[in-house]
Order: C-alpha cells, then structure tokens, then sequence
C-alpha cells in the first residue's frame, strides 16, 4: 500500500510537470502567432497598394492647373443692318406743310460694343459702330426738293438683358434701354446750312447666341429703336426749314462674341 501510494504521487506529479509544459508550450506559441499577425498587418498599412500609389494627387506644380475663370467682361463684333421706318414733320417759315414728308435711306455698317456679365444670366452693354450716313429725300407735298441733306451719325446704345438657361447651344436673350443719337457731320443738300441736333431715344432688344467654344460664340442680335432728331436749315430762296425726323430704325446684327483677357471671373 505505501509503495502504491508512492508510485501514484510519482504518476500525478509528473502528468502535473507535462500538462505545465504543454501549456506554456501553447501560451507561447499563441503569442508568437498574434505578434506574426500584427506586424505583418502593420507592414502592410504601412506599405501603399499599387492603387494608392496610381491615384495619389501630382504635386508637380508644372502639372497641376487651377481651374479656367472665364472673364466677365466680352466685346461683340459684327455686321449691323439698318432700316428705317422713318417720317418727317416738315414746316416752312413756321407753317406746317401739309402732306410733307421725308425718309431715310437704309445702312448698312460694323458695329462693335463691350459688356459685363453681372451674373450668369443678366448682362449689361455699350454698344457702338463706325458712323452710317443716312440721307433724308423729300416725299409728298416736298417731293420736288429731292434730297433734303445727309447726317454722318454715331448710334449708341445702353441696354440691359437677360440672358435664359442655355438649350443644348442656343441661348436666346431680351432686354432694353436707352439709345443717343451722335451728330458728327451735316451734308447739305436741297436744304443748305443743315443743323440736326443729338437726342435721346429708347431701344428693345432681343437675339440669340450660339456657343462655339469656350472662347467665342455667334450671336445674332435685334433692336427695335424709338429715336427722333431735330433739324433746320433754309431753302435756296431763304425760306426757314424746320423739321422733326422720326428715324426709329430696326437694328439687325450678325456676329461674333468673345471674352476679353481681363477681369474677374465667376
């Protein structure tokens, strides 16, 4: 019995000594594995994929550009027709002359004029051209007097419009303002010592622009103009002229629109 007793405690002490090791065996190796894991998941954090490395922003200043501003201010250049719905009230020596009238003759010329984008959609102008010369030929009761005189004339125009949502291209417009009639020359004709005085009149507007590219655009553009001038002279046989020459031409432009190199853009 004492012999049995201490070959048991022999057998329990050493199962005890090699479940130990076992243990610590499995401890060890467990340890061994989680440090294997996080490192290598550290190197691979730390290494970037071929994909990173493909869509990592260039930081070459040569190659990175900011975005186009396009400027605010334009200028139009283009071919500008001229008919007018004209008529005259004529008077001689202060009595009206009944049936007397008088029409001026179409043009045709360059127009040019330069604007500013306020916003994307309302935009203001000032637009000009080289100076037509119309001439005034009698009519009615004043026939027989041919042609009255010519005016070499500068139009100018101060107009505001809209500008509506573009439709593929196409991008109509309207709007309105103020137009002043210049007098640069008086050319006499059956009426000698010719006098037509500058005056301010008012304009509708209305067109439609093409976009070509971000650069340029085609537009065609139509005004329809309120505008009278004053003017006097005399006759061959001294008799005292005055008339009142209602002009109100219809504006028709083609042309071309570019943004000039200056300037905030949106």
């Amino acid at each position: 019995m004492g012999r049995s007793s201490i070959t048991l405690r022999s057998f329990i002490a050493t199962t005890g000594c090699l479940v130990a090791v076992i243990v610590t065996t499995q401890t060890a190796h467990a340890q061994i594995g989680v440090t294997t894991v996080s490192s290598n998941q550290s190197s691979v954090a730390s290494q970037p994929s071929s994909d990173d490395v493909v869509n990592d922003p260039v930081s070459d200043p040569q190659t990175v550009r900011s975005p186009f501003k396009q400027s605010r201010w334009f200028s139009r250049v283009g071919i500008l027709v001229v008919p007018y719905h004209s008529s005259t009230t004529i008077a001689t020596n202060g009595q009206l002359v009944s049936g007397g009238t008088a029409k001026a003759s179409n043009n045709m010329t360059v127009t040019f004029d330069v604007g500013y984008e306020v916003t994307k959609n309302i935009s203001v102008s000032v637009t000009t051209g080289i100076p037509p010369k119309p001439h005034i030929t009698g009519e009615g009761a004043v026939a027989n007097l041919g042609i009255l005189g010519k005016v070499r004339y500068g139009p100018a125009f101060f107009t505001g419009y809209y500008r509506f949502p573009k439709a593929g291209r196409l991008r109509p417009y309207v709007g309105g303002g103020a137009a002043y009639a210049i007098i640069f020359k008086e050319f006499d004709g059956s009426v000698k010592q010719l006098q037509v005085h500058n005056n301010w009149g008012s304009a509708l507007q209305g067109g439609v622009e093409y976009e070509l590219n971000s650069k340029y655009t085609l537009f065609m553009d139509f005004k329809e103009v309120w505008l009278a001038v004053n003017a006097h002279g005399v006759l061959s046989d001294g008799t005292i002229v005055k008339a009142r020459v209602n002009l109100n031409p219809s504006l028709v432009t083609v042309g071309i629109k570019f943004h000039l190199p200056f300037g905030r853009g949106y």
